[in-house]
C-alpha cells in the first residue's frame, strides 16, 4: 500500500511506541501503566476531550465544527497470561504477561493516528472518537465501554477496528462481509454425584464416570446434529474433579467453549447439550448443572461498509479473509452501530508463529499500513 509521506515518516516512532508498550503488558481492567502511557502521549497531540471509561479505558474525541458525522476507531489494550520467550531488548518486563495477540500494535496504530488528527485538524471533516479499550481477552471490555458511553456524546455513526493477523502476508488487508469471527459462549458443566469409598462404589454415584460419559457423547453434538458446512466448534479445555485415588468423586467441573457463526446453530447446540446431559443424568444417577458464562457475539461485517471500504484501497492490497472460529468483542460495538473489522497481515519477517504464542512477534512497519487506512477512512 502506498503510504502518505506523513505516515511513512512515522516509521521510527512506530517501532519505539510499539516496543515501549510491549514491555508493559497488563491484565484486563488493570492496564494502569498502559493507560498512563497513552494519556501522556495524547497530551502532546491533545484531543478536544479525553475521558477515562471502564477503569482503564480511554475515549479521546477530536471535534470538527459543523460536522454531522462521527466515526470511531478502536484498539484493545490488555495482554495474555503467557511467559514471553522472545530474546529481544523490548521483552516483557511483567513476569507471566505478554502482548502475544498484537494489542501493543493496535494501540500504536491508534496513537500515531491521533498525531495525524492533531496535526491535520484543518483537513478533518468529521468528528473522530478514538477508543482505547481494556479487557478484550475474555472479559468483554467492549461491553463495559458501551455501557460507560463510548458511543455517545457525540453519537457515533460507525466504528472501525483492525487486528494483526499472522496468516496474511505483511501489509495486506484481510476483509470479508458477513460473519468473520465466531460467536463464543464459555460455559461450565458440573456433574454432581455422591461420594463413597472406592471399595464400595455401589454406595455412591461416580461423578467422574458420569462426566466422562457426557464428554464422549458431546462429540456427536456437532458431528451428527449440525450441518458440517455451518462452522461450529465445541471444546472442553479443562476438567477438575475427585479427591484421591480411593474415593468415588462427588463432583467434576468441566470448562467448555462453544464457537459458532449462527445464532440458530448456537440455540440448537445448547439445546442438544442440555438434552445429552439430561440423558446421562438419567443413566448414571448423577445430576448436571450447566452455567453459561461469557458471551461474545459474532463479528459480522455489514456488506455496505465493506463495499464502501473498497473505495479507500487498491484491490491488490486486499485479501478475502476466511472466517475464523476465534472470538472478538469488537462484535459488541457492532450490536449497537455499523462496524467494520479488518485483519492486517503481519506474516513473514519476524513473525514465525501464530497468535497467543510465547514467541509471537512482528515487524512494526506493517503497522504503518493500518495508520494509512485510518487516515483514509477519516478523510485526511
Amino acid at each position: 500500500m502506498q503510504l502518505h509521506p506523513e505516515v511513512a515518516a512515522m516509521a521510527r516512532d512506530c517501532a519505539q511506541i510499539r516496543q515501549s508498550l510491549h514491555r508493559i503488558p497488563e491484565s484486563g481492567f488493570e492496564e494502569y501503566k498502559t493507560s498512563a502511557y497513552i494519556l501522556d502521549f495524547l497530551k502532546r497531540y491533545p484531543p478536544d476531550s479525553v475521558h477515562t471509561l471502564s477503569e482503564t479505558g480511554i475515549k479521546a474525541t477530536y471535534y470538527t465544527p459543523g460536522a454531522t458525522e462521527t466515526i470511531a476507531f478502536r484498539a484493545d489494550m490488555d495482554s495474555l497470561s503467557i511467559r514471553e520467550r522472545n530474546d529481544v531488548p523490548y521483552k516483557s518486563e511483567h513476569a507471566g504477561r505478554m502482548h502475544a495477540c498484537g494489542h501493543d500494535g493496535h494501540m500504536t496504530m491508534l496513537l500515531l493516528f491521533a498525531r495525524l488528527l492533531s496535526q491535520n485538524r484543518d483537513k478533518l471533516g468529521v468528528n473522530v472518537v478514538l477508543l482505547f479499550q481494556p479487557a478484550e481477552e475474555g472479559k468483554c471490555g467492549a461491553s463495559r465501554m458501551v455501557q460507560d458511553g463510548a458511543l455517545t456524546d457525540p453519537d457515533v455513526g460507525k466504528i472501525y477496528g483492525i487486528h494483526l493477523w499472522p496468516d496474511i502476508p505483511r501489509g495486506k488487508i484481510g476483509v470479508r462481509w458477513g460473519p468473520m469471527m465466531a460467536k463464543a459462549c464459555e460455559f461450565d458443566i458440573t456433574a454432581h454425584g455422591l461420594s463413597s469409598h472406592g471399595a464400595s462404589p455401589q454406595m455412591g454415584v461416580d461423578a467422574i464416570v458420569a462426566a466422562a460419559t457426557l464428554i464422549t457423547m458431546l462429540q456427536t453434538a456437532l458431528t451428527r446434529n449440525i450441518d458440517p458446512l455451518s462452522g461450529a466448534l465445541l471444546t472442553i479445555g479443562k476438567i477438575d474433579g475427585g479427591v484421591t485415588r480411593n474415593i468415588i468423586a462427588d463432583e467434576v467441573v468441566m470448562n467448555a467453549t462453544l464457537r459458532v457463526f449462527s445464532e440458530d446453530v448456537y440455540i440448537q447446540l445448547m439445546r442438544r447439550i442440555r438434552a445429552m446431559a439430561s440423558g446421562v443424568a438419567e443413566a448414571t444417577s448423577a445430576d448436571f448443572e450447566i452455567k453459561e458464562l461469557q458471551h461474545y457475539p459474532c463479528v459480522d461485517n455489514p456488506r455496505e461498509l465493506v463495499e464502501d471500504f473498497y473505495r479507500y484501497v487498491d484491490m491488490d492490497d486486499l485479501v478475502i479473509a476466511d472466517p475464523v472460529l476465534i472470538a472478538e468483542d469488537f462484535s459488541c460495538y457492532q450490536q449497537e452501530i455499523p462496524g467494520l473489522f479488518l485483519f492486517l497481515g503481519v506474516g513473514g519477517g519476524k513473525n514465525k508463529v501464530p497468535l497467543h504464542n510465547p514467541l509471537f512477534d512482528f515487524d512494526e512497519d506493517a503497522l504503518l499500513v493500518g495508520v494509512e487506512l485510518y487516515r483514509r477512512l477519516a478523510g485526511l
